[in-house]
C-alpha cells in the first residue's frame, strides 16, 4: 500500500520503499510521532495513513525543506500553481535553465524552486557546498515530475497531513521537543472533518488513487 501513498518530494534515499518493513517494527498507539530528519517525510506519510500516531512533527535542519512541507499543508493549490509556472519555463535548447533557477534558489531560498530543482536533478540526489549552496546538476535526461502528477502528489499529501501534522526546522533536538508539543492544542476531532470534506472536495482528481478514499473511510469509521 505504501507504494500508492503520495511523495510530492522525491528525495534520493526516500524511505518510501522500506516505510512498511520499518513499520513492522513501529507500535501503534504513539502520543507524538517525530520525523527530524524529514526531507520526503516518506514515513510520517506511512504513519498517518496507518494511523500509528495521535499527532506527527515532521522537521529538517533544511529550512527551505519545512517551508516546502508548510506550503504543501496550508496551500497545497498554490504550491501545485507555483510549481507548475516552474517546469513550463523549461524549453528544449534551453540548457541555462536549470542554472538560473538553480542561482535563484540559492539567493532566494524560495522552496518551490528547491522542489523543481530536486525534481530535475541528476537522481533527484540533493548537494549543497559548505556556504550550503545547491550545486547538483541537470539531469538532461528527464524533465522532473510533470505538474499534474505533482498537483495530484501534493493534493493527496496535504489531505494526509492537514490538521494533524506541525512542521519545524533545526537541529534534531530542539525539533523533537515534547514541550513544544505540549504547549499547542491538536484537535483530532476538527482534523478528521476537515481531511473528510477535502477528501469530497478531491472526488474528481487522481489523488483518490493515492487512497484518499480509503483515508476518508477509515478516519470517520
Amino acid at each position: 500500500m505504501s507504494s500508492r501513498l503520495p511523495h510530492p518530494i522525491p528525495y534520493q534515499g526516500s524511505k518510501r520503499a522500506l516505510a512498511p518493513l520499518i513499520g513492522a517494527h513501529v507500535p501503534r498507539g504513539i502520543d507524538v510521532w517525530f520525523e527530524p530528519f524529514a526531507g520526503s517525510a516518506a514515513m510520517t506519510l506511512w504513519a498517518i495513513h496507518n494511523r500509528v500516531a495521535r499527532r506527527y512533527v515532521i522537521a529538517d535542519v533544511l529550512e527551505p525543506i519545512a517551508r516546502l512541507w508548510q506550503a504543501i499543508i496550508d496551500n497545497p493549490d498554490a504550491t501545485a500553481e507555483r510549481y507548475r509556472l516552474v517546469w513550463v519555463g523549461q524549453h528544449d535548447g534551453d540548457g541555462d535553465y536549470f542554472n538560473r533557477v538553480r542561482a535563484r534558489y540559492n539567493a532566494s531560498h524560495d522552496p518551490v524552486d528547491l522542489l523543481y530543482l530536486i525534481c530535475r536533478c541528476v537522481k533527484n540526489a540533493v548537494r549543497f557546498n559548505a556556504s550550503g549552496q545547491f550545486t547538483q546538476s541537470v539531469d538532461r535526461r528527464r524533465l522532473g515530475m510533470q505538474p499534474d502528477r505533482m498537483a495530484t502528489a501534493i493534493a493527496a499529501a496535504a489531505l494526509l497531513l492537514k490538521g494533524l501534522t506541525e512542521v519545524r526546522s533545526g537541529d534534531w533536538l530542539a525539533t523533537t521537543s515534547i514541550r513544544r508539543i505540549s504547549a499547542r492544542r491538536w484537535d483530532a476531532t476538527s482534523a478528521i472533518r476537515a481531511n473528510s470534506s477535502r477528501t469530497r472536495s478531491l472526488q474528481g482528481w487522481k489523488a483518490c488513487s493515492y487512497g484518499a478514499r480509503d483515508l476518508h473511510s477509515r478516519m470517520t469509521a
